[in-house]
């Protein structure tokens, strides 16, 4: 019996022992076999996971100010290499300083033992410690192909070079970034020029809008750099291709068509590609290293500026005429030539719009037809306005006026219904509010102010938000006339007198007759 629990205890002791192997392997403290007594800890500083590959490249002993002696070719280079590559002593002293530590890093890719590696993926903003390594100079790296354009804002690591002695390694790495503003126009006079996440305009109205974009902090270290905005517009909104303007810290740049193969470089500083199905456009640097019209270093900043008219196909309110923005960047600084690519988030920026309708009635709310209206616009308490629109219904009753910006109106009745008196202009102001600074602006409150007695109500008909009002004409009035009854009567006598004057004429006629 006691030998049967002994056997079953070993045997709980066994699997408990299992399970806390297995959950010792998925625990962040990552196990490289080598039995040293030394730790690394990855930090990843970035946005995205990364997935780490670790190479001890020269093994040795070392000592308390962390100096390497004795110094081997490490397990994770090649054994055919090492011939090639001469004595490691010989090459660990070609290494007086960081570009050479850099160069180095760049050269010894081919050399690396694929077989004896250690991958340790860490999480954006977290870190991982590998133990039990032994003394040397360790290659850190990202795995090839694990940082593309999704997720966003990815990007490799240069070369991480370490002598391991619990240490700690940090990413060496860095993004740009996209803002996309549009320009409000009834602010672009006043300080901040009016530039925001959203804005309002009238159909036909030209809308600026403004792409400023960043380098990463090692720019420096990329031999060439691909960087590319991209532009997607909502059918609401029409390109002007002519309006782009690039500048890069103020110097404005050159568009060209690409690159020369004869010349073997690009012929201008970027190149314009429009997408008319798709109602897109991109800015390409090929290479922004090749610029030679501008300095360019990582605190440059680059500026798209374009412009776009809003058209008939815009969105009425409701969610707005978007349009979105992002980049797209070499993000590999260990690559020579254009290497891999990442991307930002898109920044979308939206441009309202709105209607008013105006329902004709008469004073005991009937529809009434046969009036048409002039709507004008009034900007700086100007007082005729400048003329928007012209409406005519000859059977309907009901006018739109759609494509408005927020703002102050006059509505003129220019032709009345027959029989009612023309109403006087009426002033009001469209008000609205939507998000300015948002990564995704709506429309927050729309009202229609008056300084008369038409009330303006919110509706949404046939998914088009807008504000409706009735506009009322008062009949005419038909006056008495006077007199009357006179005119008749004189009339009457005037008669009867021309009749008897007549009749007495052939009755004196007809006695001479007789009497003769």
């Amino acid at each position: 019996m006691k030998q049967f629990v002994k056997k079953k205890v070993s045997f709980v002791m066994v699997m408990i022992m299992a399970v806390i192997t297995v959950i010792s392997m998925s625990l962040p403290m990552a196990v490289f076999a080598q039995g040293g007594g030394y730790t690394l800890t990855l930090k990843n500083e970035g946005s995205t996971p990364h997935t780490f590959q670790i190479y001890q490249i020269f093994s040795g002993d070392l000592d308390e100010s962390k100096t390497l002696s004795n110094i081997q070719w490490g397990t994770g280079i090649k054994e055919a290499s090492k011939e090639t590559l001469g004595t490691a002593a010989e090459k660990a002293q070609t290494l007086t300083g960081e570009s050479e530590a850099k160069e180095f890093a760049k050269t010894i890719q081919e050399h690396l033992n694929e077989d004896n590696k250690l991958e340790v993926r860490v999480e954006k903003n977290d870190s991982t410690t590998v133990a039990n390594l032994n003394a040397g100079y360790y290659l850190i790296k990202d795995k090839e192909g694990s940082q593309t354009q999704t997720p966003p804002n990815s990007a490799y690591t240069s070369y991480i070079l370490k002598v391991v002695g619990n240490t700690t390694a940090k990413t060496k790495l860095d993004v740009p970034e996209l803002v996309k503003k549009v320009q409000e126009n009834s602010k672009k006079d006043i300080e901040g020029n009016g530039w925001q996440d959203a804005a309002d305009y009238n159909i036909d109205e030209v809308i600026p809008y403004k792409l400023t974009g960043t380098l990463p902090s090692n720019y420096a270290e990329y031999e060439t750099y691909f960087y590319e905005f991209n532009d997607i517009m909502s059918a609401g909104l029409t390109f002007d291709k002519m309006s782009v303007k690039v500048t890069v810290d103020g110097t404005t740049l050159t568009a060209g068509q690409g690159y020369s193969p004869v010349m073997r470089k690009y012929d201008q500083d970027y190149s314009l590609i429009v997408h008319s199905d798709t109602n897109s456009f991109q800015v390409r640097f090929e290479n922004l290293k090749a610029i030679q019209s501008v300095m360019i270093t990582s605190t440059s900043q680059i500026v798209v500026e374009y412009k776009c008219r809003l058209n008939g196909n815009a969105v009425i309110a409701g969610n707005g005429n978007p349009n979105t923005a992002y980049l797209v960047y070499s993000n590999n600084p260990n690559q020579s030539g254009g290497g891999d690519h990442g991307k930002t988030p898109e920044d979308k920026n939206v441009v309202f719009t709105y209607k008013v309708v105006v329902n004709k009635k008469d004073e005991e709310n009937h529809s009434l037809q046969g009036a048409q209206f002039e709507l004008r616009k009034i900007v700086n308490d100007q007082d005729e306005g400048t003329k928007i629109d012209t409406v005519t219904v000859t059977e309907g009753t009901k006018f739109n006026f759609k494509g408005l910006d927020a703002g102050k109106y006059k509505l003129i009745e220019t032709v009345t219904p027959s029989g009612y008196n023309t109403i006087q202009p009426i002033i009001f102001t469209i008000e609205a509010t939507y998000d300015e600074e948002s990564d995704d602006p709506q429309l927050t409150s729309l009202t229609g102010q008056t300084e008369g007695e038409i009330v303006f109500i919110r509706k949404t008909e046939e998914r088009e938000d807008s504000l409706s009002t009735d506009v009322i004409n008062k009949k005419g009035i038909q006056l008495p006339e006077t007199g009357g009854m006179g005119r008749y009567l004189i009339y009457t006598l005037g008669t009867i007198f021309v009749l008897t004057a007549l009749g007495y004429t052939v009755y004196k006629r007809n006695r001479k007759h007789t009497e003769k």
